[in-house]
């Protein structure tokens, strides 16, 4: 998994690449959420869209990135166009907890 941040105006984007399986959710866990809960940052967009594998540890990273925005009182939304990770997430119910839209500029507005 390979990840980059950008912060515009307040919203973090985080884009994830890769797998997000159990070993790479322990390894940027801590990462994340130092990110998140930056005085500077507002709202939170984590674009999955290049993800290639997600499993039940992917899934509960993102809830985790969740309830760590929601701690602060941050925004957090999802960026996903593929239709595995799509089909993961609604079979989930993650999109009854954190919206999700198909591009950034989408999430962005």
């Amino acid at each position: 998994m390979d990840f980059e941040a950008i912060i515009m105006e307040g919203t973090l984007i985080l884009k994830i690449k890769g797998e997000l399986d159990q070993y790479n959710a322990d390894r940027y866990r801590l990462r994340f959420d130092m990110k998140i809960v930056s005085p500077e940052v507002q709202k939170v967009v984590i674009d999955i869209s290049e993800l290639s594998f997600m499993d039940s540890s992917g899934v509960g990273f993102l809830v985790g990135r969740f309830r760590t925005a929601k701690a602060f009182a941050k925004e957090l939304v999802l960026v996903c166009n593929s239709n595995y990770i799509n089909k993961l997430l609604s079979t989930c119910g993650i999109e009854k907890l954190i919206k999700k839209y198909t591009t950034i500029e989408e999430a962005l507005s």
